[in-house]
């Protein structure tokens, strides 16, 4: 098998350092040298995240730059190392890797962090399912544990992440779907199966009145002290799932730049009223699940693409942009004016 030129430039997206919109740059990067159990994509299309946010504004410092962004892409598998069995040159594959490295025109990728594409399935369809539904499974189904008849809360629910777990969440008989969003996105998301949908100004009296009895989960990617008003709105055997801090993002730098490790803590969590109010409180990570759990991960992709097949899932598409144009997608995340999913586009 002929590897990939270690010396090969491609065009990426590269973060030279934390901070402001002017630390990305569009600039020719070594490809990695193919490994025995990595394939190398050429790459069509790649999905925007706040992931990328958070990282080009120093949240996830253990990110050392210069680094190529992305956690996620669709493409042809090009070459392939000499232990990969799962995938031939000519494959359509979604890769997902949370550290990031995928926006390029071509990337070099571990096999088991891409996936098959059924030829049913477009590109922009699959490259839309491994952040968003992926984290969105894992909150309803599997951490949420969500039952027939039960009202679910989400926040920013026009963002890709919300989008994905309304659908999901509709799957279940009898649900009942509510959500935070601003005024002009309330008639799409409820095209969406979106059954209420709150300001997300003084969203905690109008829930109460949407449910006066709570709700039994409730999906959080704001964080900070937003974590506290979702636990006062569980029901007993309520459960919160804690997926993001978005909360500590705002345009082109962070909210809170010093001692930002120590502000994402909370005092917020308290075993004693947990206890008292029957009340279940948990996190999720999907980069580092996949890490750990990888078999899991790969299971739930299965079940989506079955899902996608069977048209009980559609992922929203806001816009697709030119790969130049990095720093209008994540504009249009950064100031919440997305419904579902950004992606950017190669022209090869």
């Amino acid at each position: 098998m002929n590897n990939v030129k270690q010396t090969e430039q491609v065009k990426a997206i590269v973060l030279e350092g934390y901070g402001g919109y002017d630390k990305i740059k569009i600039r020719c990067w070594p490809l990695e040298f193919l490994g025995s159990t990595s394939v190398c994509v050429k790459v069509q299309l790649c999905g925007v995240n706040f992931s990328d946010i958070y990282t080009r504004q120093g949240f996830l410092r253990q990110l050392k730059t210069p680094r190529v962004l992305g956690a996620e892409c669709y493409g042809t598998v090009e070459t392939i190392g000499n232990e990969v069995k799962n995938f031939q040159c000519g494959d359509r594959v979604v890769c997902y890797v949370w550290t990031g490295g995928l926006f390029g025109e071509k990337v070099i990728v571990p096999a088991n962090n891409c996936f098959l594409v059924p030829e049913s399935v477009s590109g922009q369809d699959a490259v839309a399912l491994p952040a968003n539904y992926l984290t969105a499974y894992l909150s309803i189904f599997t951490m949420g544990n969500i039952q027939p008849g039960d009202t679910v809360l989400i926040h920013s629910i026009a963002g890709g992440v919300g989008c994905a777990a309304t659908q999901l969440a509709n799957t279940v008989r009898d649900t009942v779907v509510v959500g935070t969003a601003s005024a002009s996105k309330h008639k799409q998301l409820k095209a969406n199966g979106v059954s209420h949908v709150l300001h997300h100004e003084n969203y905690e009296t109008l829930a109460k009145n949407v449910s006066p009895e709570g709700y039994d989960l409730i999906i959080d990617s704001i964080g900070g002290p937003n974590i506290e008003i979702s636990q006062t709105l569980l029901k007993p055997c309520g459960r919160l799932v804690i997926i993001g801090g978005s909360c500590y993002i705002n345009g082109e730098t962070l909210k809170i730049v010093r001692s930002l490790s120590m502000k994402w803590q909370t005092k917020n969590l308290v075993p004693q009223t947990m206890i008292e109010q029957n009340i279940t409180v948990c996190g999720l990570h999907l980069g580092m699940l996949f890490d750990s759990n990888p078999k899991k991960i790969h299971y739930i992709m299965e079940e989506l693409l079955k899902m996608l097949k069977n048209k009980l899932i559609k992922p929203m598409i806001h816009e697709i942009l030119p790969f130049d144009d990095v720093i209008g997608a994540q504009t249009i995340l950064a100031e919440r004016m997305n419904f579902g999913k950004v992606l950017l586009k190669f022209n090869h």
